[in-house]
């Protein structure tokens, strides 16, 4: 089958799974992307087996982050449009399937040019409070606070009522749309690499640093070191950890940059985590930051871990905490809903209040007190994802998906772009 999938960066959600539909079935599987991400990095192997064709605006395009909240929208069609022109462009290869990332290019037009069924990924639909970007009521409130999700749910909205099948990572994901659109959104998870992230003994060395035996090793991981990610809480935590034991190094992973929320707005120029150090008494001896790591070494990184955090207000669950999980590590997590369908506490994980910091540090001195003592945790976890979210059993699942809407909706799409479809009003 051919499949165009089409997103902003590469290889984001869909790079890994055209990988697996080309190794393991054969599938003829393109992009057409704006850019190369680096968290993840794309792979040798998926640059070369994974055609990409660059989207190029017409005309310079403002980044996201710099615009006014109005214009989002009027952005996110741009970028449709810019979508359009590259497919115009293109040789004459068709797909029998596109799949996009709606909210971030729609692709309402994308049908002028190849008919064929259109599949949405429904990554998220932002709440307008007690949610994600609200979520942080110690924080100021931001004054667009009430608009800014409206405008950027609206090309999600835009493109989910025009698409043929939509799908989404998980069931909490899915029940934050509204309850209209949820009868035409499926679950599928991506899949997470097991023989990558898996648990095996690693040299113990971090950043050119040899650790000792005794040493305790305590994971954090998220691709921006940002409030909704709980970067601030964690350094809160590891203060309070470093008050009782001397032999804790903390290894973060993760960039500067703030991805989600509006961090920037009480830092002013500096960063979240510039912010956050500035406001602490934090023996620099004692952490270790790692920036993006490739993942080969983020998962050596995982393997080093006597305990993992994982801090998040109620948003899409991190890679990097399936990742964690699938290394074997002791994840101490909060207690937010959208990680209770992920971890099961006490038996898969620890869970604690996301704003209970002398809780969350009282549970991590107890784990690291006797890390071998918590490692079923990890065992467990490690059972988990190879049962329920490894590639194995992910991307047979999302190929049945594909097949089944291009079968399903394949007719409805072939029709004369110049000619009306059967039941078409012409007047």
């Amino acid at each position: 089958m051919r499949v165009l999938f089409i997103h902003r960066a590469f290889p984001a959600q869909f790079g890994r799974l055209a990988l697996e539909l080309v190794k393991r079935y054969g599938w003829d599987c393109r992009f057409l992307v704006e850019h190369l991400s680096s968290c993840p990095s794309p792979s040798a192997e998926m640059l070369a087996r994974l055609p990409l064709q660059a989207i190029e605006p017409g005309r310079p395009m403002s980044r996201d982050e710099d615009l006014p909240w109005p214009r989002r929208f009027g952005a996110a069609l741009e970028r449709g449009q810019a979508a359009y022109e590259a497919l115009r462009r293109q040789g004459p290869w068709e797909p029998d399937l596109v799949i996009g990332h709606g909210g971030l290019i729609p692709t309402l037009l994308v049908r002028e040019v190849v008919p064929c069924p259109i599949v949405d990924y429904c990554e998220y639909y932002f709440a307008p409070q007690h949610r994600d970007l609200t979520y942080r009521l110690d924080f100021p409130t931001a004054e667009l606070a009430p608009f800014f999700p409206r405008c950027i749910n609206a090309a999600t909205l835009v493109n989910l009522v025009a698409c043929d099948a939509a799908y989404t990572a998980s069931q909490w994901q899915r029940s934050c749309f509204p309850e209209r659109f949820r009868s035409k959104i499926e679950v599928h998870f991506d899949g997470v690499d097991t023989q990558l992230y898996r648990p095996r003994v690693v040299p113990r060395l971090l950043a050119g640093r040899t650790l000792s035996a005794n040493t305790r090793v305590v994971t954090f991981v998220a691709r921006g070191l940002e409030s909704m990610r709980g970067f601030d809480l964690f350094m809160q935590m590891a203060q309070r950890i470093l008050a009782v034991r001397s032999d804790v190094l903390f290894a973060v992973v993760g960039g500067d940059d703030t991805y989600y929320g509006w961090d920037r707005l009480f830092t002013g120029d500096g960063s979240f985590k510039e912010w956050v150090l500035a406001r602490g008494n934090y023996d620099p001896s004692r952490f270790l930051f790692l920036g993006h790591l490739e993942p080969g070494k983020l998962a050596e990184v995982l393997c080093l871990s006597d305990l993992h955090i994982y801090l998040s207000v109620p948003f899409v669950v991190s890679w990097s905490l399936f990742n964690a999980l699938a290394c074997g590590c002791t994840v101490l997590a909060s207690d937010t809903e959208p990680v209770h369908e992920v971890i099961e506490a006490g038996k898969t994980g620890l869970l604690e209040p996301l704003f209970d910091v002398e809780r969350l540090a009282h549970t991590a001195l107890r784990v690291l007190r006797d890390p071998a003592a918590n490692r079923a945790l990890g065992k467990a976890a490690r059972l988990l994802v190879e049962e329920k979210y490894s590639l194995d059993v992910a991307v047979p699942a999302i190929k049945s998906y594909f097949e089944g809407v291009a079968s399903t909706h394949r007719t409805a799409c072939q029709f004369d772009p110049g000619t009306p479809p059967s039941g078409a009003h012409t007047s």
